[in-house]
């Protein structure tokens, strides 16, 4: 027989019974469920949910043993039955424990579907802005092309109305570069008066080399003048940097656009093409319509080259400038020039030889590939990714037409001074 000792058992402790042979054993809380009626009859419900606790407690470290008697001599319940109800809650939990865990499985794994429905979401969500951008691209660089190539041949006002446009949009957003936070931090942006001076000046050095071809050198010079007395009238204690960015955007503005006017007005007459008749009932078939249509052709050669080589092959990096830029993308935009060129003097005969067509997409290449790095210079030191929205998908005009910026007096000085064999020998410096 088990003798209870006579006092109550604190939750945390471990009473001990002795047993009839003199041995004690360790019952955890036997005596939890007689302290528990005894402790409710005296305190109240207070502290009922105080020994549910106990018991709960209690029961998880319980253990069976089949020589404990089953009902005490008072008539109460006994350790054993304790023990056996706590085991069978014990054991009706797990299955709850069970299903429980199922479920937390269960949700890990709908997570997980969920995750990697939304990685591909999310990757096809970014997929479709860069093909819609693309599209806008191929879209406005078709109008575009299509517009100019037809401007271009039939020449005379409406090409200098086009460049005219270029120019004065290119103004604004070079002005746009230099008034920004980037650029001007630290001075005085340039005020509105020598920003508008500079458009009207721009433009009238296109005006004058269509009207007097050869003379740009004269007009920029005075237009120089002009623009930095103004620039020291408007500003009263001007810096170095200041009047340098006002004559570099008249310069690129004004002074190197005009060679598009000088290139498309050089009226010799070019080796004649039978299939090509019908432009004569509207244009001439000129030396300058020939040489602009041909290096247009090469400036858009070599950027698409340049595009789909450095996408699919490019590892390389170029520049710091331009980060995106790659040495095989560089590459393949040479050979794309050199194709379009070859290709073109196939059709026109123009240069007389085929090297010199090879050292005309040589050095268009390198041309467009400078003017866009100085124009990627600017951008980065304003701090701007584009130079503005006018074109969809392809931002500002300067960012579409960087790569003409300098094109146009590299190849008048080509046409002019390097190809006596084109009847341009006559042709004096500008």
């Amino acid at each position: 027989m088990l003798q209870r000792s006579a006092g109550l058992c604190h939750p945390g402790l471990k009473p001990r019974a002795k047993c009839q042979f003199g041995s004690s054993i360790s019952l955890p809380c036997a005596s939890s469920a007689v302290s528990r009626q005894w402790s409710t009859a005296r305190a109240g419900p207070s502290l009922q949910r105080l020994h549910q606790h106990t018991d709960v407690c209690c029961d998880s470290s319980s253990s069976s043993s089949s020589s404990i008697p089953s009902t005490s001599d008072s008539g109460q319940p006994t350790i054993q039955d304790d023990l056996h109800s706590s085991a069978a809650a014990q054991s009706s939990s797990e299955p709850s424990t069970s299903q429980a865990a199922n479920g937390v499985h269960n949700t890990a794994n709908n997570l997980s579907s969920s995750n990697g429905s939304n990685a591909r979401l999310s990757e096809t969500t970014s997929q479709e802005p860069q093909k819609g951008n693309f599209a806008k691209r191929v879209i406005a660089g078709i109008v575009l092309g299509l517009g100019g190539a037809g401007i271009v041949t039939f020449g005379q006002l409406p090409f200098l109305g086009l460049l005219l446009l270029i120019t004065y949009q290119a103004t604004q957003e070079y002005y746009g570069f230099i008034t920004s936070s980037g650029i001007t931090k630290g001075m005085t942006p340039p005020p509105p008066l020598v920003s508008s001076l500079t458009t009207i000046l721009c433009i009238s050095i296109c005006v004058l080399a269509y009207t007097y071809n050869k003379r740009s050198g004269t007009v920029l010079a005075v237009a120089s003048f002009a623009l930095l007395v103004m620039e020291v009238l408007a500003i009263k204690k001007p810096k170095f940097s200041q009047l340098a960015s006002s004559l570099f955007g008249l310069f690129y503005c004004g002074w190197l656009p005009s060679f598009w006017v000088k290139l498309r007005m050089v009226h010799v007459a070019a080796p004649s093409i039978p299939w090509l008749g019908f432009l004569g009932s509207f244009t001439q078939w000129t030396v300058g319509l020939v040489a602009t249509l041909t290096a247009v052709a090469c400036v858009i050669a070599a950027d698409t080259g340049a595009y789909f080589v450095g996408k699919s092959l490019g590892r390389t990096k170029l520049t710091d400038i331009s980060p995106k830029k790659t040495v095989e993308g560089a590459l393949g935009g040479l050979v794309s020039s050199i194709a379009a060129a070859l290709g073109l003097w196939k059709i026109t005969r123009w240069p007389a030889e085929p090297l010199m067509a090879v050292v005309f997409g040589v050095i268009v290449f390198f041309s467009s590939l400078f003017g866009d790095l100085i124009e990627s210079i600017m951008k980065r030191d304003a701090g701007m990714k584009d130079s503005g929205d006018l074109i969809p998908g392809h931002g500002g005009l300067l960012d579409r037409i960087d790569s003409y910026m300098f094109t146009g007096a590299v190849v008048y000085g080509y046409a002019v001074f390097i190809l006596p064999k084109c009847g341009l020998a006559a042709f004096g410096a500008a």
